[in-house]
């Protein structure tokens, strides 16, 4: 990898005196009813007690589990669809007036910010044709960080702060940044290098590349992520599925059991340390956590080698998967720091700093239903099978760690918290290796939806067969972008290290045994 000089643009604007403040673009809504018995104030105790539990001693990582890089995609998707700032301690408000500070489509609105006229500070170029800043490594000047101006990280709302909430998730950031910028540069030659986008439709070059971008990351959700995390005989039927039709004058909003359980299984699929690169070899998540929220420049020492995240790239050692998807939660997120859990909110209050606590606290106190409840919900809507249900015997086997003993103990394997039950599932009837039948179908339906209502999208505005374009890739191949891995290559992002590089190709040349 060479390292390039920082492109230069005009004088730094003030990003203190510009902040954006960010308004609420939508609600949440439910996909079930009210629990029958919801768990009260006065019985908290026995979720600390679970939460706690959800630990195991020594590390679990998976092989045939998804890549570590689909644990930060997923993690990504999560903050482009829904902020929700309600404190833990509450007052919870129903759904229905609960603010989303994202709005209910992926439109990447938490990098792009609402664009330069609300952000100015993220971009750089001739009005119309804005790319984004992108920030320099140091001391080698590799352009795969993000800008830090006036002490800041500068990332598309400045009070949601959640990308920043690990160095992995930072480098994912910037992937989409460069993305853009990428598409800038080959919309604007004359004639465009890229190809096949008659259906783009008119604009600005920043709006054609936004809208490009924003096409190509829906899609990958679509074909990419979400094949990898659904529950196999849940996927195969999906184009049985009839898509969502609103009703006159209804629009879509993000359901709470999607946003407040089902879609947090990543938390089970961190581990508790990542090779890097041939420099870094085992980087602790808390380091990793600390270092993304730092306002300096990221070390060269601490680039990621997305060979090591994602399949078909370079990298100087091997492909690592996720934790298994199970009720155990790796122990650095039974200790969060203050900085990251002030993140979604500056007010926050960092007791308890344990995440699956604050999960199973939340969610009882914004009324979610039992896992049960849900199941037979589906059942009766015949989304699942009648043996997809858990039985309090499968919920109080102690698979992976005591939790389901502690669940027993506590009273609560006939009325189990939504979150905890779906981790289970995805324990049980998927063998930790994906979401289970009844995560995957909360999951893949509300992300299909959301899909199938953007008006914006490319599902609403070509179809859902959208012959994606052909792009011009460094070295002078031309192919089409329908992977992360696509994008990485792209932008140039799966350069290495030069020592790096040197320990790929040398292995490269080995001769098989």
């Amino acid at each position: 990898m060479n390292a390039t000089q920082e492109s230069k643009g005009a004088e730094p604007r003030c990003a203190h005196a510009r902040m954006p403040h960010s308004e609420p673009k939508g609600h949440y809504s439910r996909l079930f009813a009210r629990p029958a018995k919801p768990v009260s104030p006065d019985e908290e105790d026995k979720l600390i007690e679970l939460g706690q539990a959800m630990r195991y001693k020594i590390e679990r990582e998976g092989t045939l589990t998804p890549r570590v890089g689909y644990t930060y995609f997923g993690q990504f998707v999560g903050h482009d669809l829904t902020h929700d700032s309600t404190p833990l301690e509450g007052p919870y408000a129903e759904p229905e007036l609960t603010p989303n500070y994202r709005t209910p489509s992926f439109d990447l609105d938490h990098i792009y910010g609402g664009g330069p006229a609300k952000a100015p500070f993220l971009y750089e170029g001739s009005p119309g044709e804005e790319s984004f800043k992108i920030g320099a490594s140091t001391p080698g000047g590799y352009l795969r960080d993000l800008p830090v101006e006036h002490g800041m990280v500068l990332i598309g709302d400045l009070q949601d702060a959640r990308n920043l909430d690990n160095l992995i998730l930072r480098q994912l950031h910037v992937v989409f940044l460069k993305f853009h910028n990428e598409a800038v540069r080959q919309l604007a030659s004359d004639p465009p290098t890229i190809t096949g986008i008659e259906n783009l439709g008119s604009g600005t070059l920043f709006e054609r590349a936004q809208r490009l971008v924003r096409w190509h990351y829906q899609w990958i959700i679509r074909h990419d992520f979400l094949p990898r995390i659904v529950h196999p005989e849940i996927w195969n039927y999906q184009e049985r599925r009839i898509p969502w039709q609103p009703k006159p004058g209804e629009s879509y909003s993000v359901p709470i059991e999607f946003s407040l359980a089902a879609f947090r299984f990543g938390h089970s699929m961190v581990r508790n340390a990542y090779r890097l690169n041939c420099r870094k070899k085992r980087v602790l998540i808390g380091e990793l956590m600390a270092l993304g929220q730092k306002a300096s420049p990221i070390p060269d020492d601490y680039l990621l080698e997305w060979g090591t995240f994602f399949d078909g790239l370079p990298t100087s050692g091997p492909p690592a998967s996720s934790s298994f998807l199970d009720t155990s939660v790796s122990a650095a997120m039974h200790g969060l720091s203050q900085s990251t859990i002030r993140l979604s909110n500056r007010l926050e209050l960092p007791d308890p700093s344990n995440l699956p606590v604050r999960t199973l606290l939340r969610g009882a106190r914004a009324g979610l239903p039992s896992g049960q409840e849900v199941a037979d919900a589906l059942f009766a809507q015949g989304k699942i099978k009648s043996a997809d249900r858990l039985t309090a015997a499968q919920l109080t086997e102690d698979t992976c760690d005591l939790s389901g003993t502690v669940l027993r103990s506590i009273g609560l394997e006939q009325n189990t918290p939504l979150f905890y039950y779906l981790l289970k599932e995805a324990e049980i009837n998927a063998a930790g290796l994906t979401l289970g039948p009844m995560g995957s179908q909360i999951v893949s339906e509300v992300i299909q939806r959301s899909l199938e209502a953007d008006p914006d999208g490319y599902m609403s505005m070509v179809g859902p067969r959208w012959p994606l374009p052909i792009w011009l890739f460094p070295g002078g191949t031309k192919r089409t972008v329908n992977s992360l891995i696509g994008v990485i290559s792209l932008i140039g992002d799966d350069k290495l290290l030069p020592e790096c590089d040197a320990h790929w190709r040398r292995f490269r040349l080995q001769p098989s045994s």
